[in-house]
């Protein structure tokens, strides 16, 4: 194979660049944090396919988001006023101030 000046000038430019490259202590960091982000690519993948081979929800103790969401929807009482809610805070710090007097005492 035969190369003209200029692409024997070309190629030794292209190597030189590469070393350059490889030297740089950014680039390092760079590929260090790409092999970081591959293999944690790689390990979220694989545990996806594990939870996706069996519907975990059949197993599982923690209540779906439509639970929740109708948890949330249904209530147990009715609505405080903003009065009762005043009056129950009021009568939680006056019980946190109370044990603390109890403590320092």
């Amino acid at each position: 194979m035969t190369l003209s000046r200029a692409e024997f000038q070309a190629l030794a430019h292209d190597a030189e660049s590469w070393r350059m490259l490889n030297r740089s202590p950014h680039v390092a960091e760079l590929l260090a944090e790409w092999g970081e982000w591959t293999k944690r690519a790689a390990m979220r993948q694989a545990s996806g396919t594990v939870c996706a081979a069996l519907d975990w929800r059949a197993f599982a103790r923690v209540p779906t988001y439509i639970e929740l969401a109708r948890r949330r929807a249904t209530y147990d009482q009715p609505a405080l006023t903003p009065e009762q809610i005043r009056a129950r805070a009021l009568a939680s710090w006056a019980e946190v101030e109370r044990a603390a007097g109890r403590r320092a005492a």
